[in-house]
Formats: C-alpha cells, sequence, structure tokens
C-alpha cells in the first residue's frame, strides 16, 4: 500500500492563496463600507442643504388653500360683491389709496411656452403709478366679498384678456411701500398695499390682451437665478423663489 505525502511547497502555495483572498475579501469589504459611509455623508449634506434653502424661501401654502376662513355657513353672501363695491366714487378710492392700507392681489400666470415647451411667467409693463414703466406682475384690488383665489381668476381675465386661469396656491404675501401713486395730491404721495401672490396656471391656450393698466407684456423663465441676473424686479424674484422651493420640497 503506498502513503500519499502532500508536498510541502504545494501546502505552503495553498495557505499563500488562502491568505491572499483573505486580505482581498477584506480591502473590498473595507471598500465598500467606506463608500456607503461616503455616500450618507454627501446625502446628508445635499439634504441639509436643501432644507436650508427650503427654510429660505419657504411661505407657500398648501396647494388648493386660499386661505379662507368663513364664520357663518351662509357663504354665498359672505361672497358677494355689489357692482357699487366694485366702482367706488373717485374721491373716495383717491382717499383710500392715500390713507389706508390697500389689499391686491397679484397673479403669477405660468404657461407651457408654445416654443421650448418650458414653463414660463408674464409680466406685464405698468402704464400707471406707482411703479410706472415697471415689469411686474398681473394683478389689482381685491373686491369685498372675493377670495383670494378668485381675484386671481378675474384679475387674469381683466388684465390679460387670459382664459383658463386655474389658481393653484398662494406663494407668500408682500407689504409693498411707494413713493408715488396714481392717486396723489399736493399735500400727499404715496400708497401701501399688502398683497398675496397667487400662482395661476392656464389650462388652454389663448392670446394675450392687455388691458389700459400695462403697455406691453413678455414671457419669462421660471428661474429665480435667470431672473436676478437679467434684472427682473425683486417682487418678480422673490415670488419665483418661493415657486422654486415648494418644488424643491415636494421632491
Amino acid at each position: 500500500c503506498r502513503s500519499i505525502h502532500t508536498s510541502p511547497i504545494k501546502a505552503d502555495m495553498v495557505g499563500t492563496n488562502s491568505s491572499r483572498d483573505n486580505r482581498i475579501t477584506l480591502v473590498a469589504a473595507a471598500s465598500f463600507a467606506a463608500g456607503v459611509v461616503v455616500a450618507s455623508v454627501v446625502f446628508r449634506r445635499r439634504e441639509k442643504r436643501r432644507r436650508k434653502v427650503s427654510r429660505l424661501n419657504a411661505g407657500a401654502t398648501v396647494e388648493g388653500n386660499d386661505l379662507s376662513l368663513f364664520y357663518s355657513s351662509d357663504i354665498k353672501s359672505l361672497t358677494t360683491t355689489t357692482e357699487e363695491q366694485k366702482l367706488l366714487p373717485t374721491e373716495i378710492y383717491g382717499k383710500i389709496v392715500r390713507d389706508v392700507v390697500v389689499c391686491c392681489v397679484d397673479c403669477l400666470i405660468v404657461r407651457s411656452s408654445p416654443i421650448s415647451g418650458e414653463k414660463e411667467c408674464l409680466l406685464v409693463e405698468r402704464s400707471s403709478e406707482p411703479i410706472r414703466g415697471v415689469w411686474w406682475l398681473p394683478g389689482g384690488r381685491l373686491f369685498r366679498g372675493e377670495t383670494f383665489f378668485d381675484a386671481a381668476v378675474r384679475k387674469t381675465r381683466e388684465e390679460t384678456g387670459l382664459s383658463g386661469a386655474r389658481p393653484i396656491q398662494i406663494l407668500g404675501f408682500w407689504n409693498t411701500f411707494f413713493p408715488t401713486s396714481n392717486w396723489d395730491t399736493e399735500e400727499q404721495k404715496g400708497t401701501q398695499t399688502v398683497q398675496p401672490v397667487v400662482l395661476v396656471e392656464l389650462t388652454e391656450g389663448s392670446e394675450v390682451l392687455l388691458d389700459d393698466t400695462s403697455e406691453r407684456y413678455r414671457w419669462i423663465s421660471l428661474d429665480p437665478d435667470l431672473a436676478l441676473k437679467n434684472e427682473e424686479d425683486k417682487y418678480v424674484v422673490e415670488a419665483l423663489r418661493r415657486l422654486k422651493t415648494w418644488k424643491l420640497a415636494k421632491l
């Protein structure tokens, strides 16, 4: 019967290969673990940066909420506007503009560009004071009995002629102070307005037909950084920042 002996050289080679395989496995495991740690750190930093941006320009309401509170079940009577309330006498309205803070509703009207397909918003060049000649958002006085959404639909139709306006959400509120108004007297000049900016999406295509409150119109990108670079008015930039922040928060 023959004895079977393992060669010392071969045994050493088997031991060496096994040791090398173990080292490779350990290195691979360590590399994987390091990769997971790095990815986790990068993710947390990005989330922290995103939350910081969200807090910086946060303020938009939940979509569909126009912040109306009714203290009666008879909502119809509370939301009825008479013709007298719409068309105030000149002397009365002039005094209101000079002596009272007026609530106006402005509209960030958004559509898909028929050329590029990208989202864009409408700006109009104001034809009267305050800030005559400035490219701003369409909008105007809130009537008694109107919700912010109702006023946004009305002002979109009256000032731009656009139909199919669907109010989405309130992007924020601003308190604006102007050194001049269209109702200035020798003794009193300027006005103050508080306005919610309502995001309005167009559900159908139509031609812009401006009323006499605006001279010209143009469509711009929704990118607030581009708006800032192009020296758009600060009010427009702030509204676009709110919209961008809301979209980031939904991701």
